[in-house]
This record gives C-alpha cells, sequence and structure tokens, in this order.
C-alpha cells in the first residue's frame, strides 16, 4: 500500500510539474494571446449577468424552499395577504404622563398629519376600521328636554345619531353647538351600567335601519396613541391635568375614538404604580400609524436585506421617511423621541451590509501597498506595482465570471454575496505570492543562471502550480459542498465563490503569469517600475535592497527547529490553546438575531433596546390560521382556545390570546337568548349569530378575521367560511433554547385541534426555523468540507500521513476559532456559519502548502520541515497578513456583519498562520514522513539558496546538481524534441 501510494505521488506531482512547465514556458512565449483570451473569456461570461437576479426575503435565503413557512407563506398570499405597514414612535421621559409630555406628542402627531407627499396626507394613505360606537360623534341639537316619553326620548337619540354621522343639511348647522365638555370616562370604564345608554337605545332601533347605518358610517384611519383618549382634540389635550390622565390610563377599557375594547396601559412602558396597584407614572408611550399600501403597490427590493420583505410603494416610502425625519427632530431635552418605521430595518440593515465603503476601502488600499511593497522590492526598477494592479484585476475578472455563471445557472445575488470579493481577494493574492516566491526561489538557484525567460517562467511555474493547484481545489470542493445545503441563500454563496475561486485559479496561472513575464522583461530591459517610459542603464540597487528578511528569519527558525525546549513549548502552547478553544465551542451558543444586522449605533437599533428594556412582556405577535369551517367546527375551537387560555396563564410561552370566538361567546351570553356555545353550534343559528356579531361594536373589529366564499352582509346569515385568523402574542424570548419550544408547543396544539389548514405563522419563524436548522448545517457543512479536503489532498499528494496531518491542523485551527468566537461575544448564527466555512479554505491553504513543501524536499525530517518552511513560508506568511491588513479597518465597523467577519478572520489569520507556520513544522520535525520521493525526484515548490542548516557553510544542497542537469536538459531539449523532453522528465523521476 505504502509502495502504491508513493508510486501513486510520484507519478501525479511529475505529471502536474510537466503540465505547469510547458504552460509557463507557452505563456512566457505567448503573453498578449493568453492576455486577450482571459479577457474574451470573461467578457463572455459577463453575458450571465442578463440573467442577474438579487434575492433579499429572509424566507428565501435561509430556510428551506419546501419549509412550513413557505407553504404557509403560499397560502398567506392568496388568503391573508398583507397590505399594511406599522409605524411606531416610542415617547421615552422621566414621567410620560405629564401635560408637558402630552402636548409633545400632540406637536408630533399634529407633524405627521401634515405630511404631504404626491398630494397624499395620511388620511389619504391610511388603513381604515369601522367605528363600534356609532354615537360617539354624534351632535346634539341644542333644545330644551322636558319629561316626554321613553318613545320620544328614543327618537331624540336616533335622531341625533343621524345627525352625527352624516350631514346632508349643512343649514342646519347654525343650530348646532359643539359643547367643549371633557370626556366622559364613565362611559368608556368598567363602571358604566350596560342597562344605560346607547347599548339599550341600539335595541331599539329596527334592524334595517340598524344595517343602513353600520354599513354606510365613515370609518376611521387606524392610528393608536394615548391621544385618541381625548378624540385627538387639541383643546382637550392642552388642557387635560396630571389627574385627568391618571384616571384616563387607570379606568378605561374602552377606546373613546374607536369604541372598540382598549388597554391604554398596554401603550406604556416602564410603568410604576402604587400599593393598590394603580397605575401613578410610567416612562414610555407607543404611538402607532397603519399604513395601506395600494394594489398596484410593489415590492421594493432594497428592503429587507435577508431578513424581511414588505410591499410598498414610492408614496408611502417617501412619507415614510419624512416621517422618520420629524421623529428624529422632535427630541427635547426632557422628552426623548424614537422611531420604528416599517422602512427602517430594509435602510439600517442594507446600509450596515452594502455601505461600510469607508474601512473596507482603507483595508483594501493597506493590503494593495503590502503587496506591491512584497511582491517587488523597493527600488524604481524592480518595483511591482503594476503586477500587482494586474493580479488585482485577475480576481475582479474572477468575480465576473463567478457571478456571471452562477446567473446563468439561476443563482440569485444574496446580501451575503457582499464578502465575497474580500474572499476572493484573500485567496487570489495568496496565489499571487506563492508564484512568485516560486519565481524567487528559482532566481536564486545558480544551476537556472543563463536560462532563457520562457524556460525560467516554466521553472517557476512547475514549483508553484502544484502548490497551487492543490489548495485551489481544495478550497473549490470545500466551499462547493455548501450546495448540497438547505438554506438556498448558503447554496447561492457556496457556488458563486466555488466558481469565483475556481477561475481566479485558472486566471492566476495565466493571465498573471503572463503579465509576469511582461515584468521581466520590463526589468530586464531597465524600464522604470513607475514610469516605464523611463530607461535605467547599469542599474545597481542599493544595499538595502539585497537583503532578504525571509532569509535571516529562515535561519533563525532553523536554529529554533533543533531546540527540544522550543519544540515542547510549541506543543504545550498549541494543547493549551486548543483546550480553551473546546471549552469555548462547548459553551458557544446558537442564536440567529435579526436585530444584530443592525449597526450599533443606529436609530433603530436604540429604539429595539428601548423597547426591550420598557417592554420586556411583549414578545412577537402571531396569527394562528385555520381554511374553511362551519358550526360542526366550533368544538375544536372551544378546545383550542382553551389550551391556549391555559398555556398563556402557566407565563411559559405566550402572553395573550385574542380571539374572536372567545368575543363571540360573549356575545351570545349577553345580546342572545343562548346560554351556551352548543346552543347555537348548528347549521342555521351559527351562520346568524355570526353576521350579527360580526356587525355588533362587540365584534366589528373581527370582520378582517375572516374570509368568506360571498359577500358578508348585514342582517343575513354569514355566508360559508372560506378561512379565519386570531392572534396570540409571545413572550419575550432570550435565544432559541427558548423561542423554539415555544413555537413547537403552539404548532402542537394547533395540530391537535384538528381544524382544516390550522397553523400559526409570523414572519419571524422565518429566522426561528433558521435557529432550528443552523447548527445542524454548520456541523455538516464542516465535516463535508473536512471530507473534501482530505480526499483532494489525497489524491493530489497521495501520502496519507500528510493528509492526515493536513487535516488535524485544519480541526484543530476550526476548534480554536469556534472556541474563541464565543468569548469575544459571537454566537452561531447565519452570518458567523457562512464565516466558519469560508475560514476552512483559509486554514487549508495555511497548512497545505507546507505539507506539500515537506513532502518534496529532501534530507532530514527537521532539514524538510525547515526547507519547507523557506521555500513556500514567505507566501504563506505573506498570504495571511495580507488577509488581516484588509479587513484590520473593520475591526471599527458597528455592523453585526462586518464584525463577525472581522473576529471570524482575524482567528483564522492568527491560529492558521501559527499552526501552519510553526505548529505543523515542529511536528513535521517530529513526526513527519521520510523517503516519499527519491532523491532525484524534481521539486515541485522550488529551491533556494539560502543557507538553513546549521551544518552547511552556504552552500547548496546535496541534491542540487541533478536537478540542475534535469533543468539544463528539459530547457536544450525542450527546443528541439518536446517528446523526448517528456520521456526524459519521467524517466529521471
Amino acid at each position: 500500500m505504502a509502495i502504491t501510494l508513493k508510486n501513486a505521488s510520484r507519478f501525479i506531482i511529475s505529471k502536474l510539474e510537466l503540465l505547469f512547465f510547458k504552460w509557463g514556458r507557452f505563456v512566457s512565449l505567448h503573453p498578449y494571446p493568453v492576455i486577450l483570451g482571459c479577457i474574451l473569456i470573461t467578457s463572455l461570461c459577463s453575458l450571465g449577468f442578463l440573467k442577474f437576479r438579487s434575492e433579499h426575503k429572509a424566507n428565501l435565503l435561509w430556510i428551506p424552499l419546501e419549509s412550513d413557512y413557505n407553504v404557509n407563506q403560499d397560502w398567506l398570499d392568496g388568503h391573508f395577504k398583507k397590505s399594511t405597514r406599522e409605524e411606531v414612535v416610542v415617547f421615552v421621559s422621566d414621567n410620560i404622563l405629564t401635560p408637558e409630555s402630552l402636548r409633545l406628542m400632540l406637536q408630533v402627531h399634529t407633524a405627521v398629519g401634515g405630511i404631504k407627499k404626491d398630494g397624499k396626507t395620511f388620511d389619504d394613505i391610511c388603513a381604515r376600521v369601522p367605528i363600534a360606537d356609532i354615537f360617539q360623534t354624534k351632535r346634539r341639537k341644542k333644545r330644551q328636554v322636558t319629561e316626554e316619553s321613553e318613545e320620544t326620548n328614543v327618537y331624540d337619540d336616533y335622531e341625533d345619531f343621524w345627525g352625527g354621522e352624516y350631514n346632508e343639511y349643512p343649514e342646519e348647522e347654525e343650530a348646532v353647538t359643539v359643547a367643549v365638555d371633557r370626556i366622559n370616562f364613565d362611559k368608556y370604564s368598567e363602571k358604566k351600567n350596560k342597562s344605560e345608554g346607547n347599548e339599550n337605545i341600539l335595541e331599539t332601533i329596527p334592524d334595517n335601519i340598524y344595517c343602513d347605518l353600520v354599513t354606510t358610517l365613515n370609518e376611521k384611519c387606524i392610528q393608536t396613541s394615548l391621544l385618541e383618549i381625548w378624540k385627538y382634540r387639541e383643546e382637550l389635550i392642552n388642557s387635560a391635568t396630571q389627574q385627568e390622565i391618571l384616571d384616563a390610563v387607570n379606568l378605561l377599557v374602552r377606546s373613546p375614538w374607536y369604541g372598540y375594547d382598549a388597554d391604554y396601559s398596554s401603550l406604556l412602558g416602564g410603568i410604576v404604580r402604587n400599593s393598590s396597584g394603580h397605575i401613578v407614572g410610567a416612562k414610555s408611550a407607543q404611538m402607532v400609524w397603519v399604513v395601506e399600501v395600494p394594489d398596484d403597490g410593489r415590492v421594493i427590493s432594497s428592503q429587507g436585506s435577508g431578513v424581511a420583505l414588505e410591499i410598498a410603494d414610492p408614496t408611502t416610502l417617501a412619507w415614510e421617511a419624512e416621517l422618520i425625519q420629524i421623529a428624529q427632530n422632535s427630541t427635547r431635552d426632557e422628552l426623548q423621541v424614537m422611531v420604528n418605521a416599517a422602512r427602517s430595518f430594509g435602510d439600517v440593515s442594507t446600509e450596515a451590509i452594502f455601505f461600510d465603503a469607508t474601512l473596507m476601502a482603507g483595508g483594501y488600499i493597506i493590503m494593495f501597498i503590502y503587496t506591491i511593497v512584497m511582491l517587488g522590492k523597493l527600488n524604481t526598477l524592480e518595483v511591482r506595482l503594476y503586477l500587482t494592479i494586474s493580479g488585482i484585476i485577475s480576481v475582479g475578472m474572477g468575480l465576473i465570471i463567478a457571478i456571471g455563471l452562477s446567473s446563468l445557472l439561476g443563482y440569485p445575488y444574496t446580501p451575503i454575496h457582499a464578502i465575497l470579493p474580500f474572499l476572493c481577494l484573500g485567496i487570489g493574492i495568496d496565489d499571487m505570492f506563492v508564484i512568485v516566491q516560486c519565481w524567487s526561489n528559482m532566481q536564486k538557484d545558480p544551476l537556472n543562471a543563463g536560462l532563457s525567460l520562457p524556460d525560467r517562467m516554466g521553472i517557476a511555474l512547475k514549483h508553484a502550480g502544484v502548490s497551487v493547484t492543490v489548495t485551489s481545489l481544495t478550497d473549490v470542493f470545500a466551499f462547493g459542498v455548501g450546495a448540497v445545503t438547505q438554506m438556498p441563500g448558503l447554496e447561492s454563496f457556496s457556488v458563486c465563490t466555488a466558481i469565483g475561486l475556481g477561475s481566479i485559479y485558472l486566471l492566476q496561472v495565466s493571465w498573471f503569469v503572463a503579465w509576469l513575464s511582461l515584468d521581466e522583461r520590463r526589468i530586464a530591459t531597465g524600464r522604470d517600475g513607475l514610469l516605464m517610459c523611463v530607461v535605467h542603464k547599469d542599474y545597481k540597487p542599493s544595499t538595502c535592497c539585497k537583503q532578504n528578511l525571509g532569509d535571516i528569519v529562515v535561519k533563525k527558525y532553523a536554529k529554533l527547529l533543533s531546540s527540544v525546549i522550543f519544540k515542547f513549548l510549541v506543543i504545550v502552547f498549541t494543547l493549551g490553546m486548543l483546550g480553551f478553544g473546546i471549552w469555548g465551542s462547548i459553551l458557544i451558543r446558537q442564536k440567529f438575531d435579526p436585530v444584530l444586522l443592525l449597526p450599533s449605533d443606529s436609530y433603530l437599533r436604540e429604539w429595539l433596546n428601548v423597547h426591550d428594556e420598557l417592554y420586556p412582556e411583549n414578545g412577537w405577535g402571531a396569527e394562528i390560521y385555520t381554511g374553511e369551517f362551519d358550526h360542526s367546527d366550533l368544538y375544536k375551537f372551544e378546545e383550542l382556545t382553551n389550551n391556549l387560555e391555559e398555556l398563556k396563564n402557566t407565563r411559559t410561552h405566550i402572553r395573550g390570546v385574542q380571539s374572536w370566538w372567545s368575543k363571540l361567546k360573549k356575545y351570545s351570553k349577553e345580546e342572545t337568548n343562548f346560554t351556551t356555545w352548543e346552543d347555537f353550534a348548528n347549521p342555521n343559528d351559527f351562520p346568524v349569530i355570526l353576521s350579527d356579531f360580526l356587525y355588533s361594536p362587540l365584534g366589528s373589529n373581527f370582520k378582517s378575521n375572516f374570509r368568506f366564499y360571498d359577500e358578508l352582509l348585514c342582517n343575513q346569515a354569514a355566508p360559508k367560511i372560506k378561512a379565519s385568523k386570531f392572534k396570540i402574542d409571545y413572550l419575550v424570548f432570550n435565544g432559541p433554547e427558548e423561542h423554539i419550544p415555544a413555537k413547537r408547543k403552539i404548532e402542537e396544539l394547533v395540530k391537535s385541534s384538528n381544524l382544516t389548514r390550522a397553523f400559526s405563522h409570523v414572519q419571524v419563524y422565518a429566522a426561528w426555523e433558521t435557529d432550528e436548522i443552523i447548527g445542524f448545517e454548520l456541523w455538516r457543512n464542516i465535516g463535508l468540507a473536512m471530507v473534501c479536503v482530505f480526499i483532494v489532498t489525497l489524491i493530489l499528494l497521495a501520502n496519507i500521513p500528510i493528509c492526515l496531518m493536513v487535516l488535524t491542523i485544519v480541526i484543530i485551527t476550526l476548534a480554536n476559532i469556534i472556541g474563541f468566537l464565543h468569548f469575544w461575544d459571537i454566537t452561531i448564527d447565519i452570518i458567523s456559519c457562512i464565516n466558519i466555512v469560508l475560514a476552512i479554505g483559509l486554514c487549508v491553504d495555511y497548512s497545505v502548502h507546507i505539507g506539500h513543501a515537506f513532502l518534496v524536499a529532501k534530507g532530514s525530517r527537521r532539514e524538510k520541515a525547515v526547507k519547507a518552511v523557506a521555500t513556500i513560508g514567505p507566501a504563506v506568511f505573506n498570504g495571511g497578513m495580507t488577509t488581516f491588513l484588509a479587513l484590520v479597518m473593520l475591526g471599527a465597523s458597528t455592523s453585526h456583519v462586518f464584525v463577525t467577519f472581522f473576529k471570524v478572520f482575524v482567528l483564522t489569520v492568527l491560529f492558521g498562520l501559527f499552526h501552519g507556520l510553526v505548529f505543523f513544522p515542529t511536528i513535521l520535525s517530529l513526526l513527519g514522513p521520510i523517503n516519499t520521493v527519491d532523491e532525484s525526484t524534481c521539486d515541485s515548490v522550488g529551491s533556494t539558496s539560502t543557507d538553513i542548516s546549521p551544518a552547511s557553510s552556504g552552500s547548496s544542497t546535496p541534491a542540487r546538481t541533478p536537478q540542475g542537469h534535469i533543468n539544463r536538459g528539459l530547457v536544450n531539449e525542450g527546443k528541439t524534441k518536446e517528446t523526448s523532453l517528456e520521456n526524459q522528465w519521467v524517466g529521471a523521476d
């Protein structure tokens, strides 16, 4: 087995070396056709942008397309498609229940009401609801009332009723006076005697007249705040006293504005109560507006950023933008105003993901400067400015190819694609450093002196080609395994990344090598590296430019690897860090919180923080939907409602149930002759009582909770029910360990009810379902990536010990990354999951380069380890350093996306470089395989004349002479007989 793998390794490496030698010569001989060919291929692939599309909907990115959420959402789009947008402003003060605060709230309300966009105000774009108390806005005629009959009193109120909602005879206005009286709180409080007042009057109104009234009454805009207690009347609000405000929030159970049941304490946060339980103060109050999007509203793709997507139209968006501006400008010293408009999350999260341009650009500039310095030398002749630019252009071309081809394959561009340029740039520059490092190693070898440029380029690419092939293929497959994920967004990103890395690899060994050949021709002719029109004759670089820091480091490192103490300290330190990493990996939480996508200093993040602090019980509100049902299913609603009420009383998962069924039972008990709900659970009575209920003050706000096959008409039996819904309110949850069991419990109760097509749904379920699968997805993708790394390295290197060591190094690095992320306040979510999978590619690069270099080096274990570091170590270090420099400025970002990106890849670079350049060579010097390849084999990494052996005194390694003969023979025979060249190459192995 060992002999078979040994022969396979020799065969694969020799064939790859031969291929890259020939390709390097060809590119050097024909650089311009290669460059034009690369441009042509890139241009053809860019045609895929004709099918380019972006996707931002969370339910189409981070959960399976066939998931319950998506299936339910499709059903909702056909039955209860949302057409409203909610805008919420929170007023915060030491005590919001003061006349001064109330007046400031009125100022904001008035300013918002005055917003006019495209000729429309809030009254024109608001969602509307029919009023429940048809007597609340009536105007009484001024007249003398005497002791008259009950019939006359009823008639008078009936007349006033019509007068309150209609004004068909404006001439009567002169006889009407509006009394500026305070709101009668008793009328809307629990103390109100039902036997008196308007409800008694309603019973005497004929059914046909009542239906005419309730079906033609004016609807009111949906807006909720403390101001509705005073019916938004400025004179009442400005004259309200502290005691009146406290009486209102303590006594009222019905809205004076709408007539519906109302709990004004739910608008308050940070409530302070006295010993008797009455409210005496509060720190915050909410104000809500609801906007109706017209039928021609369109989906705004820039909203959502992979978290949510809502229907909107340009007028609504413009109105919301001014609402945000008004709220932000309304803050006073004594009162803070914070806003959460429907467009806020999309605006802020989109800016966070796509708009940290300054920091990203700063990092790229630093990386670009470092690359220029390290690819060339600090003199005007050998500086490689244009070569660096060409290399970065090749990364851009790779991105164009990747997005173009993935678009042709039908994959969308997602918000997470924003990190693709950085990833491709980091790995692409790694390949650039390896190629230039091998060119530098070839130049140092005196046996290559006198060879032509194509021959030297062939030798250099022969050395670099195998190394970059191994790492590029492992990267492609490590990222490609993401295509088998359940999450469409991760699948799209993985496919695009795999195509991009493969394309960049091909461009590096073609486009970049062609420009490297041209740059070497420039240096040979003495043309300046900045101004090529300037020619330097007999140029001699200064002494400092000739010094190679890498050579000095390698000499020091060779001595360290000879030290037992050094090896012991490295192993102990690595094991200590590994233990720390494993501990953190066990403790790390799995939590996907969309709020984290918002910058920590954004106005919306501040609103959410205040909301969570002052409204700790206000969790998400979900709807429970059902399909069609009739009277025979009422017992199912009874059972479901009772179970939900019991669950609410336990205070474990939900805090409220707002069911039409409970209100219908109350209506039947108070307004009909039915004793129990079973009495009307028959095909004759149920449609009638349901219709009456939905047109009553108690049930009119539940009309929108039903969908009928025909039109619902007053005083007629309700048509067959097509669908229904009612609301539940969750508690506030701290993470998936709380909200996943809560969601499952609700689903269990709903399913056990056996109602047709019954399910619960809310937008945040998409994030909660992501939490259910993200842990599995992470570990599965890591496992598949590890398998791909092992298989690819085994096929290309054909050495089991090296492959196992590489795999072990990658696993140790990942354990450290995940563990230290926990101690750096990062949880497992969509962003960190993707970044951790991406980190595998960089980890593989750091270790595979060293492993391959060790495999083809010669000598004892320690000598092979030192040679591996000497030949490829500088390129590996420079690649890691450019990655670090590119992201170092992201540490100042307030975006969760970029902060997570920064933390993951800083740990990747630090642990990757340490394990690849320190720990791995230490292990190789102790346990690395020896004599895997014959001494006469070709060196696919390249050699260096650096003195790396303490026993040597500047001479080349003993195996250099045969290698030099092979190189020279290849060059000479390659000019006359290519077949003999190939035979001699293979024969030399």
